[in-house]
């Protein structure tokens, strides 16, 4: 009786784990949750002056569409030099600082959608998961989904990079949560229009320790340097998605 009773249990897990991916991978619809609600602990509006400030700069030089906007939290928001570091590529910085998931959905509509973006490059995820009030990789995983499905139905021809969590020297605590949601987003992002890009290589040296030389004296932020680094990784890997 054992052996019939494992392969049945075999063959019922099999299809479960085909259910599961099925529903992750659905090109531009709604995606099933996997984890309960997280409950926001933060005004979803807190950054509403740092986006009035992209309005105005958009309305005082206009918008270009189809070129390639960087959305995110302080680690996009913090790079100064982008346009030179990440040339030849037409980039726009949209990055605000201490943006969540749920943010990046809740602006989305002022600061992605009018651009039209041809190739969107996300930085998002590392503050929703080290913030006062645990949030799970399943949840954040539930949320960037959410995300995806708002620009493939808002902006269908838009191809959506997601830039990994970098493993933060000042939230190592968070290291195995942001693990496991860059593998989960990884995994995710083999359909149409998405991909994943690793910048955490850049950070590490190859025996394992921290580039600690590529941080401000905060250890969560990159300095100039760091983002040079950056640039050695994104930029050949977002030309070949930009063409």
């Amino acid at each position: 009786m054992t052996p019939l009773v494992t392969k049945r249990n075999f063959f019922v897990s099999s299809f479960l784990l085909l259910l599961v991916v099925a529903s992750c991978q659905r090109s531009s619809l709604t995606y099933q949750p996997i984890a309960e609600p997280f409950a926001l602990d933060y005004k979803i509006d807190r950054a509403e002056e740092e986006i009035k400030k992209f309005e105005q700069e958009d309305a005082n030089k206009g918008i270009k569409k189809g070129q390639v906007v960087l959305y995110g939290s302080s680690s996009w928001r913090l790079w100064k030099d982008m346009a030179t570091d990440l040339a030849p590529l037409p980039v726009v910085n949209r990055g605000f600082g201490g943006s969540t998931i749920p943010e990046l959905i809740h602006y989305a509509e002022r600061t992605v959608i009018p651009h039209e973006p041809k190739l969107l490059v996300v930085y998002g995820g590392e503050n929703d998961l080290s913030g006062k009030k645990f949030k799970s990789a399943e949840q954040l995983f539930d949320s960037y989904r959410d995300f995806v499905s708002l620009i493939q139905k808002r902006s269908p021809k838009t191809h959506i990079c997601f830039v990994s969590m970098k493993l933060s020297p000042s939230r190592r605590q968070h290291w195995a949560e942001v693990t496991k949601g860059n593998k989960m987003v990884k995994a995710f992002s083999t359909g149409k229009r998405l991909s994943y890009v690793d910048i955490n290589p850049a950070l590490f040296h190859p025996n394992g320790t921290v580039k600690s030389e590529l941080y401000t004296k905060d250890s969560l932020h990159i300095n100039p340097q760091g983002y040079r680094e950056y640039a050695k990784i994104l930029v050949p890997f977002l030309q070949k998605k930009y063409k």
